[in-house]
This record gives C-alpha cells, sequence and structure tokens, in this order.
C-alpha cells in the first residue's frame, strides 16, 4: 500500500479502524505530550505535504497493522 496523498491516508487509517491521533502517535507527532492528530488532519486535507521519510514510516504502520497478532 502507498500513501502518495493526504486521500491515501485517510483511506488507509479509515480501512484499518484507527484514529488520527493513534497514527500522530506513530508517527511522533506529539503536542504537550498528547498526540497531534491536527497533523494527521493536515495531510488528510492536503494542507501539508507528505514527505517521502513520512510516507515510508505509514506505508510501514498499514502494514503491520494488518499482520495477525501471533
Amino acid at each position: 500500500m502507498n500513501i502518495n496523498n493526504g486521500k491515501d491516508l485517510q483511506s488507509a487509517r479509515i480501512r484499518a479502524g484507527i484514529t488520527q491521533a493513534e497514527v500522530a502517535e506513530y508517527l511522533g507527532y506529539n503536542s504537550k505530550g498528547k498526540p497531534n492528530a491536527s497533523m494527521i488532519a493536515r495531510f488528510e486535507g492536503d494542507y501539508a505535504k507528505i514527505n517521502p521519510r513520512v510516507a515510508k514510516l505509514l506505508q510501514l504502520y498499514f502494514q503491520e497493522l494488518q499482520q495477525p497478532v501471533a
């Protein structure tokens, strides 16, 4: 799964059943010690571009979520 833009991110996140805050926490986007979901909303609304490093991290995250727990 490639995450190239905000629509890809939003679609993957909804399919996985996770919140913007959970994605923010995984990426380490924090504000005052709490996950900064507004950054994920900015990505999803195409107000901020997803750089290649973040795109790769997101790809890995959603792959991990699809793996069955042993």
